[in-house]
């Protein structure tokens, strides 16, 4: 006998060796190399097809955030004329299509004008910022391959290219269009009336609002 049973564990008696087999359990097998190659194959090949779907919506998510971070930006800038009774607004620049933007408040009581920021009269209240830093890749308008001038240009807001805001909440009309290398376009589209923001995406032909 090789032990006394006590419930389902078997104790070796005192002077008696109790071996273990190093190998596998019975009836169990390990992977052969062949195996694993295929496994290997099959990840890569899964990779390779999800890969391009993953980097169009990441790229596509960079436009996304920045057409709302301008929204959610504009409608700060409107809140805070409102709170301080001034001009407060968006000066727009470009930098080989990349957008910039630097925020002022108006000096001299005639509202937001690039005169008057030439010559210091306005007060910065946000140094020049490019979007790009946060949301790489996104870029003015809407350039298709091998066209010569954008499908949608960046800026439609005036020869000014300032989205200002009045102490009683109107503001410069315009639209902003924003996109990337896949040709995902978004635009942020201002009503001057009301100075409402709103945020669209350029889809088969039509817009939908988000």
């Amino acid at each position: 006998m090789i032990g006394v049973s006590l419930g389902l564990a078997i104790v070796p008696r005192k002077g008696r060796r109790f071996q273990v087999s190093a190998g596998p359990p019975q009836g169990v097998r390990g992977f052969g190399l062949l195996e694993l190659l295929l496994v290997v194959l099959l990840i890569a090949i899964m990779t390779a097809v999800a890969l391009p779907r993953t980097t169009a919506y990441v790229r596509e998510q960079r436009v996304r955030g920045a057409a709302i971070y301008l929204r959610s930006l504009l409608r700060q800038v409107r809140a805070r004329a409102a709170a301080e009774a001034r001009y407060v607004g968006l000066v727009f620049e470009e930098a080989d299509r990349d957008p910039v933007f630097t925020i002022y408040a108006d000096g001299n009581g005639n509202g937001i004008r690039r005169v008057d920021i030439a010559a210091g009269t306005e007060i910065r209240l946000r140094e020049p910022y490019n979007l790009s830093e946060k949301f790489p890749g996104v870029r003015y308008g809407s350039l298709p391959t091998g066209a010569s001038t954008p499908f949608f240009p960046g800026l439609q807001i005036g020869t000014s290219q300032i989205v200002s805001f009045s102490p009683l909440g109107s503001c410069t009309t315009g639209t902003m269009y924003l996109s990337n290398e896949s040709g995902v376009v978004y635009a942020i589209v201002i009503l001057g009336a009301t100075g409402r923001v709103r945020v669209a995406r350029y889809a088969d032909g039509r817009w939908l609002a988000i």
